[in-house]
């Protein structure tokens, strides 16, 4: 059989008009009949010149749809020369026709070519999809470009800065420039992956499928014709007995009709042409930047590579998520595929053949836009893949964000400014994001409510340790960026780092230890619940040998005696040496009082472990640390426990 979509590439013009013009069959012949009941009292002379008219009419357009050789041209002529014959006879049948026939052709037609325009629109949203990719692109580079100017700019201000301030302004100025125009660069480049994608299945698979629909259509609406004309013969043949003869000649003439040959004539008339001539457009190439000179290789920073990490997790959500979609609405296309036929093979007996038809196309419609949306996904995450390799996944949990309304602002875990209104928060830790920063948070979800909250940092806060770079924007993010991180922790990525530091001990901090001849041992200030497997879970009052100094990230990896487990766990939350000052019963660590008290201004409820509840009115005593801990929080002791809680809540007394 042949198919419009393999024969007849990019030519939805064509084929649509050959369509049109089968269709406009139908409701062309509702007219007629409806004109001839109303000629039938005056039938003579005048309705034989109707007849006659009327098959001129069809001659013009016979062109169109294979001209008189035809077997539907065939079968029409036929038809017509026995109606003029029994035209004489068909006055007492008048009423029956113009209500089976006549109304009926009407209806049907008036039905098929409304999903006809609804066939064509949906090219137009083809193309439409196809030129949003394109445009998609475009403003991907665009951007690609004006980052590319940025960063020229930023890179003579640089040269030009004077030394000093001045200097290591235009530097940070710089650095950051160039992490946008990476950034712009591999959203440029998977804008012209996923426009070539879209283009590549319009032509090859959509155009196609859509031909092979349009000649489906084009064959209903020539059955149903071919239905009707029998109904209206079979209402002569009951009008007497002088119809008789007529009506098995025109039967006869009917039956010749033969949908396949007349669209294997068309194929064969236009394919040679069309088929040697035409090729799919060219695909799209990055294009340099006439300002900055680059390659169409994928940036691959810590930074470009939890955005890249991002869009794949983001692109195997979608898809999980269409994909048994498309896989139901193939199972309906696939029923009513056959319902149709079984209709149509009932010849109009076994129902409403026209609404399948109808549901059918809505259904395919939709099904195609959900591939041509599930291929550019798809395409995604294999570019990233091939391009990342290993590093395209992460062992840590993924941040699940959703779209939120933020009524008092919260802190961006990214850039540290403040969100207010629209903005994104993670279901599980409650990290609060920019829309903009969504796709440049590293995975590493601690999955406790509270856990990923940013605050502000205080006056008092420490600068950012020493080391972290271009990193320090999203060093208050709940875990490292990505397997490509170069902490000292042997593992492919760093586990989470707290961001309000748990309980201190009067200790100084944890430093890189010099090499020495006997094993470092530490002892757990506070009980500790491994995150990840690269953690170790242990006890408050456990004694742990020191296998690693902390890292540039807060870790130190420790071995236990007892059971040889090594793994990682927070600096904070132990005390170099074999033993622990004594202690609370809730496990506080050994801080010693500072003798000065404090008042609580208003009711507090902790939201971690390490925080202390407040009651309005009650006294506390601060630590040693108390108001310089940092970061907006002091250090206090509460029924022999310490614990933190936020400054603004006390009143020195």
């Amino acid at each position: 059989m042949a198919s419009y979509g393999a024969s007849l590439p990019d030519s939805e013009p064509l084929v649509h008009g050959r369509t049109t013009t089968h269709l406009a069959l139908l409701p062309s012949f509702a007219h007629f009949l409806s004109t001839l009941t109303t000629l039938q009292r005056d039938f003579s002379q005048k309705a034989s010149s109707h007849i006659g008219s009327f098959r001129l009419q069809i001659a013009r357009s016979a062109s169109e749809r294979g001209g008189e050789a035809a077997s539907l041209e065939r079968a029409m002529s036929g038809v017509l020369e026995q109606v003029d014959l029994m035209s004489r006879e068909v006055g007492e049948c008048a009423d029956k026709v113009a209500k089976e026939v006549a109304a009926r052709l009407d209806e049907v037609g008036g039905r098929l070519d409304a999903v006809r325009k609804k066939h064509h629109s949906f090219y137009g949203q083809l193309m439409t999809q196809r030129d949003k990719a394109y445009e998609k692109r475009d403003r991907s580079r665009a951007a690609y470009f004006s980052a590319c100017e940025t960063l020229e700019s930023a890179r003579q201000k640089k040269t030009s800065a004077k030394e000093g301030r001045e200097t290591e302004k235009a530097t940070r100025a710089y650095e950051q420039a160039y992490e946008e125009m990476l950034l712009a660069k591999d959203q440029y480049l998977l804008d012209i992956d996923m426009a070539n994608v879209a283009k590549q299945r319009i032509y090859e698979v959509h155009l196609p499928m859509l031909h092979d629909e349009f000649q489906s259509l084009e064959a209903s609406g020539i059955r149903q014709l071919e239905d009707l004309l029998g109904r209206l013969l079979a209402i002569q043949q009951e009008s007497g007995e002088k119809f008789l003869q007529a009506v098995g000649k025109a039967k006869d003439v009917l039956s010749v009709v033969d949908v396949e040959a007349d669209q294997q004539k068309f194929v064969d008339q236009h394919s040679a042409t069309l088929t040697a001539a035409y090729e799919h457009p060219v695909d799209l190439i990055f294009e340099e930047c006439p300002v900055w000179h680059d390659t169409d290789e994928f940036a691959t920073t810590p930074a470009a590579i939890t955005y890249l990490q991002n869009v794949k997790v983001k692109a195997l959500t979608r898809v999980a998520e269409i994909s048994p979609a498309i896989e139901t609405k193939r199972r309906d296309i696939s029923g009513l595929r056959n319902l149709r036929e079984t209709y149509e093979q009932a010849k109009g007996l076994g129902g409403d053949t026209v609404a399948v038809i109808e549901n059918l196309y809505n259904v395919t419609h939709e099904t195609t836009l959900l591939e041509l949306q599930q291929s550019e996904l798809q395409a995604s995450v294999e570019l990233i893949d091939a391009t990342l390799g290993d590093d395209a996944s992460s062992d840590l949990r993924p941040h699940e964000f959703k779209s939120s309304s933020f009524v008092t602002p919260s802190t961006c875990a990214v850039c540290e400014s403040s969100v207010w209104g629209k903005g994104m928060s993670c279901k599980k830790c409650n990290m609060a994001v920019h829309v903009k920063c969504e796709l440049k948070v590293p995975p590493g979800c601690a999955a406790r409510p509270g856990a990923g909250v940013v605050r502000h940092k205080s006056k008092k806060s420490a600068p950012p340790p020493a080391g972290t770079g271009a990193s320090s924007s999203t060093s208050s993010l709940t875990r490292t960026s990505s397997r490509l991180s170069n902490s000292s922790v042997a593992s492919s990525a760093a586990p989470p780092r707290r961001t309000v530091p748990p309980l201190t001990s009067s200790s100084p901090a944890i430093t890189p230890q010099p090499q020495s001849s006997h094993t470092e041992t530490a002892t757990l200030l506070y009980p500790y619940e491994a995150q990840s497997s690269f953690e170790l879970s242990v006890d408050a009052g456990a004694v742990v040998e020191v296998v690693e100094p902390e890292d540039e990230n807060g870790w130190v990896k420790v071995r236990v005696p007892a059971d040889g487990r090594v793994g990682l766990v927070p600096a904070s939350y132990i005390q170099l040496g074999g033993a622990v000052g004594n202690g609370s019963a809730g496990g506080a660590a050994a801080t010693g009082g500072s003798g000065q008290r404090v008042r609580a201004l208003y009711d507090y409820s902790p939201q971690t472990a390490d925080e202390l509840a407040l009651v309005e009115g009650e006294e506390l005593e601060l630590t040693s640390v108390g108001m310089d801990f940092g970061e907006g929080w002091a250090e206090a002791t509460k029924d022999g426990r310490t614990g933190i809680v936020p400054a603004s809540y006390i009143q020195l007394l």
